[in-house]
Parts: structure tokens; C-alpha cells; sequence
């Protein structure tokens, strides 16, 4: 049995990187995979006051092992050929902790990724989403979110950093989307421009895990869900 493939979509806070993973593995016939991040018992003190200084190693290390957890089953979804959507790659951990972990803590944090994840799969595509920082907090505002509220520029500023850090090293065949004027959750027209450009962007190796062998073009798209 063919494996299957692994489409991460990645980027930081507020580019709609969800709303996009949703709509690809609809339009792809893949599972979408969603990030746990609710399950961190942590992350509604990691984002209060001077959370990040005092609750980053424990917050982190709380996702790492969520992450190794949802891995774990992607692992089993790829292993019998079907294929998978996430709105998350494991290495955007460590673009996390860069950021909310003290240097000293970080040594060990990265001994603890590298023994967690270092047999476990990676995707095999990323498509990083992006946004200019005003239109990130604008969006983080109109959503509401009461843990994010408290959410400072800078940390998003840094987020970005990491991101854009992967153009020069990308952890995978990556796809650069810059959605400053693409409202992807809310706007149909920039859904559908979103998807075209994962679709048209995808490799044949993808293309025959996505839809069959003998299949030179994905099937029709369906409307995008509202």
C-alpha cells in the first residue's frame, strides 16, 4: 500500500492557516488534523501578564508532548495511505520556544524535541501563510479571543521572524502565501485564491498520494466551506 502525504499549514497567529488546512483537505479528500492547543493547561496563564517569562518552558513542553501524541497518529493515518491536513508542523515548536523559553531551558528543550520527534514523520509539504504585523493584530483583536487579549506586538513580531527564517531553510517543499490581503476565514474569494495556489503548487509525488497512481488531475473542486 502507497503511503500517504502530510500537508501542513503553518504560519503565525491570525493568518488563517486553520480556516485554509480545512478547505484543502476537503478539496483533497485528505483528514483534517487540527492542532490540540486547547488541551495546554497552561496557555490562559502562558498569555496573561507577564505569562510568557514565567509560564513558556511549561507551556512549551505541554504542546511537545500533545504534538508527539498527534504525530503518533498521523504516523498510523500515513502508514495505511491515508493522507493528512494539519494546521501545524513539529517544528514550529521550536520556533515557539526560541521565543518563550529562557536559553539555558532551551538546551534541553531541543534535547527533548530531537529524542521525541527523531523517528516520527514530518510533512512532506508546507504551505506558510503570512501577514504584514498590523493586519496580524487587527485580526487577533476582531476575533476575540479572551487568551489572546493580552498578546504583545513584539511576540508576534518574533513569531514572523521565525517563520520567515525558513525561506533560507525550508524543513520541507514549502509554499509562501501572503495573505495581508487575503481574509481567508471570512472572505470566499480569497479562500478559493488560497487553494488555488496550494493546488497548482503541489509535486506529482503528492499529486499520486492525494488522488491514486493513475490519476494525472485532481478531481473537481467543491465550493469552499463557509
Amino acid at each position: 500500500m502507497e503511503r500517504g502525504t502530510w500537508i501542513a499549514c503553518v504560519g503565525p497567529i491570525g493568518v488563517g492557516k486553520s480556516t485554509l488546512a480545512a478547505v484543502v483537505a476537503r478539496r483533497t479528500g485528505a483528514l483534517f488534523v487540527p492542532e490540540r492547543f486547547g488541551d495546554n493547561a497552561f496557555l490562559e496563564r502562558f498569555y496573561g501578564p507577564d505569562g510568557i517569562k514565567r509560564w513558556g518552558f511549561q507551556t512549551e513542553v505541554s504542546f511537545l508532548t500533545q504534538r508527539v501524541d498527534q504525530v503518533r497518529e498521523i504516523e498510523a493515518l500515513l502508514s495505511v495511505g491515508r493522507s493528512v491536513v494539519t494546521d501545524f508542523t513539529p517544528q514550529q515548536n521550536l520556533i515557539f520556544a526560541r521565543i518563550t523559553v529562557d536559553p539555558l531551558e532551551f538546551d534541553l528543550y531541543q534535547q527533548l524535541y530531537d529524542r521525541l520527534f527523531g523517528a516520527l514523520p514530518r510533512p512532506d509539504r508546507l504551505i506558510c501563510l503570512d501577514a504584514d504585523l498590523r493586519t496580524i493584530l487587527r485580526r487577533i483583536r476582531s476575533r476575540a479571543r479572551s487568551m489572546e487579549a493580552g498578546i504583545p506586538p513584539a511576540y508576534i513580531r518574533k513569531l514572523r521572524a521565525g517563520y520567515l527564517a525558513w525561506r533560507d531553510a525550508p524543513p520541507a517543499p514549502t509554499l509562501w502565501i501572503d495573505t495581508s490581503k487575503m481574509p481567508i476565514p471570512s472572505d470566499l474569494v480569497a479562500r478559493a485564491a488560497a487553494l488555488d495556489a496550494v493546488m497548482n503548487s503541489l509535486e506529482p509525488e503528492t499529486r499520486r498520494a492525494l488522488f491514486g497512481r493513475d490519476s494525472a488531475n485532481p478531481p473537481e473542486a467543491q465550493p469552499a466551506p463557509a
